[in-house]
């Protein structure tokens, strides 16, 4: 039985790892979409740029990006759009970033989602403000060029406020200001990266093992959901682990 055991967690990590490697693919392709139909060029838009670059960094076949591409410039496609919802729960407020073809459906599923566990959902800007907004690159150490030291130096000018080197990767972090400067110096200086702007609590909330567990299963159900892009919330992760 503890074979069996074994072999079951292993195929439900990796039925799990399998569904957040497709959700990722769906989101960026959604992103994509969405480029496409702002700016009608293939080539000047910044945001259909960076969608194409994180699509390159998770090896999105070369196939679906062309086809997604050419079904986003159709007239008749669906016409996706950004929506931030902000909600509160077990004493925990999330902003939920969506990109959805029906904000009315997108808004009443999260709102269940938040009403079924006693939380709800507020109106946009008035839990926002608990968060900032950052830029985060993701680089491998292997495409960076000329030395690190060199590398952190050169970040540091173009706008970068923390470097983190863990593992294989290099992580960038800017303030939201200077992001879409770093991006152009990158690019320009053909350095492969996946970019992302991210929130985070201006004051992260502590909060005991158990409710950690509730808020976490809490915030995997809503990412199921298909127009869910991203989830940031105020509580700090790190806290318990820190203990």
């Amino acid at each position: 039985m503890s074979g069996h055991s074994k072999w079951a967690n292993i195929q439900y990590r990796k039925s799990n790892q399998d569904f957040r490697k497709s959700k990722k693919f769906s989101k960026i392709i959604k992103e994509i979409s969405v480029a496409v139909k702002e700016s009608g060029s293939y080539k000047t838009s910044f945001r259909l740029r960076n969608a194409l670059l994180n699509a390159k960094s998770v090896n999105i076949p070369k196939n679906t990006i062309e086809r997604a591409m050419q079904k986003a410039s159709q007239a008749n496609t669906n016409n996706f759009k950004n929506l931030n919802l902000e909600g509160k729960i077990f004493g925990i407020s999330m902003i939920i970033e969506c990109l959805t073809d029906n904000n009315i459906r997108t808004t009443s599923d999260i709102r269940v989602f938040f009403h079924k566990k006693g939380g709800r959902l507020y109106h946009n800007g008035e839990l926002v403000h608990l968060f900032n907004r950052i830029g985060v690159f993701s680089i491998r150490k292997k495409n960076v060029p000329n030395s690190m030291e060199d590398f952190e130096l050169m970040a540091i000018d173009f706008g970068a406020k923390d470097l983190i080197k863990d593992g294989k990767m290099v992580y960038i972090y800017t303030d939201f200001e200077y992001f879409g400067s770093m991006k152009n110096h990158l690019e320009r200086l053909n350095i492969s990266h996946q970019s992302i702007v991210k929130r985070i609590a201006k004051h992260p909330k502590y909060i005991s093992k158990k409710e950690e567990e509730r808020i976490l299963s809490f915030m995997e159900k809503i990412e199921k959901h298909e127009d869910v892009k991203n989830i940031y919330s105020d509580y700090d992760p790190y806290h318990q682990r820190n203990q």
